[in-house]
């Protein structure tokens, strides 16, 4: 299935501001639609491009069903000492989790550890580029969220759990630890990359509707099933997800009756400082990277990395223009001239 694709290159700005005009035509407020298509290009900048520019397909088609309300605003709707509890009321996921780090960064010096939870969200973007942001200030955190069903159960065939990713940002200087991955064998934006692209997927990816693995990411939109990362493992780190973003958030897990759509959040926020002395738990933290990135590499030519490096390696070459496939930037001019 897999065909040669072409690349092209394009100025950040130019990125942003086709973004941002798609999202301000289905009535997203200008801040607000730059705020969204920032995230978005981030992470297409970064490498990420199941999280990129290609989700604004995604984005209009919320709005056109009414499952988001492009100009909702998130508020807090409990808030009981080191613990606050948000609403979306199904604005962009995005707003609502910028909010989150806000009332993460007011808290945060008094009382050194916050938990926070957001609902009534549909997809929150990339998880690591909220992490990463706290981790640039110094501070330690923890982030997963649930979502809609789409992959099986370890042994099953059905969708059961959502893609489910967990994210940590570590404080390392200038250049944190970002650890963001989804409990899934891949993340659904993926399979939309390689279906747009006419790419396939690796094995123990997907399973069609009959339960067979394929290489093909159309057996998912068919109705098959992604399956979890690392067996019964992923499996079991995709269940936790499941059960305490979608319960403690109040959207509930996928796998409940009262589950409707959407990410249940949770980001739990730490300051080192409060735990021990801030210069002691940094030189932890850089004397073990130090210690890692010298290790010795199975492949002469493949370094040891460390979590983040490769969205680093990759925003450096993004320096001087942004690289997407012609077909998927294509389709975003197509977006924008049709709305």
């Amino acid at each position: 299935m897999s065909e040669s694709v072409s690349e092209v290159v394009i100025s950040r700005s130019e990125m942003l501001q086709l973004s941002s005009t798609i999202l301000q035509k289905v009535g997203t407020p200008e801040e607000d639609a730059d705020s969204v298509a920032d995230s978005l290009v981030s992470a297409q900048e970064a490498g990420h491009a199941s999280h990129g520019v290609i989700r604004l397909i995604e984005y209009t088609g919320f709005v056109k069903k009414g499952t988001v309300i492009p100009n909702a605003k998130p508020i807090i709707i409990s808030e009981r000492g080191a613990t606050i509890a948000i609403d979306g009321n199904w604005g962009w996921g995005a707003i609502a989790c910028k909010f989150a780090l806000e009332i993460a960064r007011q808290k945060i010096n008094e009382l050194g550890t916050v938990s926070i939870t957001v609902k009534s969200v549909n997809h929150i973007g990339r998880l690591g580029e909220y992490v990463e942001a706290l981790a640039k200030e110094n501070y330690v955190s923890l982030m997963w969220c649930n979502s809609d069903p789409s992959v099986a159960a370890y042994g099953g065939k059905e969708r059961m759990f959502g893609t489910n990713p967990f994210a940590a940002g570590i404080p390392n200087g200038s250049q944190p630890m970002v650890i963001d991955f989804a409990t899934a064998a891949s993340a659904e934006g993926k399979l939309r990359v390689a279906r747009a692209n006419k790419k396939s997927v690796g094995p123990g990816t997907v399973i069609d509707k009959d339960g067979n693995e394929s290489l093909d990411p159309n057996a998912f939109y068919d109705g098959g099933a992604l399956l979890p990362f690392g067996g019964h493992k992923g499996y079991c780190m995709s269940l936790m997800i499941e059960l305490l973003g979608g319960a403690l958030s109040g959207g509930h897990p996928s796998t409940s009756a009262r589950y409707e759509r959407g990410n249940g959040t949770v980001l739990v926020v730490m300051d080192p400082n409060f735990f021990v002395p801030k210069d002691s738990f940094l030189q932890d933290i850089s004397e073990s990277a130090a210690k890692i990135r010298g290790a010795t590499p199975a492949n002469s030519s493949r370094p040891v990395l460390l979590p983040g490096d490769v969205e680093n390696q990759q925003r450096a070459q993004s320096q001087h223009g942004i690289s997407i496939s012609q077909p998927i930037w294509d389709s975003i001019i197509a977006l924008e001239t049709e709305l």
